[in-house]
């Protein structure tokens, strides 16, 4: 796959590691194998309070964030990150809405990059190695 000059290989991502935070298990099973394809070490979390807790302990690259979760949403979930945690990880947001006062919230609690659900396999890629290298 290629985009902008960049040729998306295998190795490219080769035991980066993100955090799938989603409380839909098929969400984070289409994210889990499309990562695993490109050598990705993949964690998850069902709402943000379970992120949050594995990233007290746990370093990751970066972070693929649903908004809408029970217990804790994404956006509080990024506020706890970068305000308590105080960690740069780079924080992408994944949701169902197109809504533009959702994308600003987003930036306005530290996210760093959006992307719609259903997403587009090379979209996704390009997103996330954009933001990990």
């Amino acid at each position: 796959m290629e985009k902008n000059n960049i040729v998306l290989s295998p190795d490219i991502l080769k035991e980066k590691k993100i955090l799938v935070v989603d409380d839909n298990i098929m969400n984070r099973m289409v994210a889990n194998i499309i990562l695993q394809e490109f050598n990705v070490l993949v964690f998850e979390a069902a709402d943000g309070q379970e992120a949050v807790s594995f990233l007290q302990n746990n370093p990751c690259d970066l972070i693929l964030m649903d908004l809408q979760m029970p217990v804790l949403d994404g956006y509080k979930a990024s506020e706890i990150i970068r305000k308590e945690l105080n960690l740069d990880i780079p924080i992408i947001a994944l949701t169902a809405s197109d809504i533009e006062e959702d994308k600003e919230k987003c930036f306005e609690v530290g996210m760093n990059d959006y992307l719609y659900k259903p997403f587009d396999k090379k979209q996704f890629l390009q997103i996330i190695c954009n933001w990990i290298r």
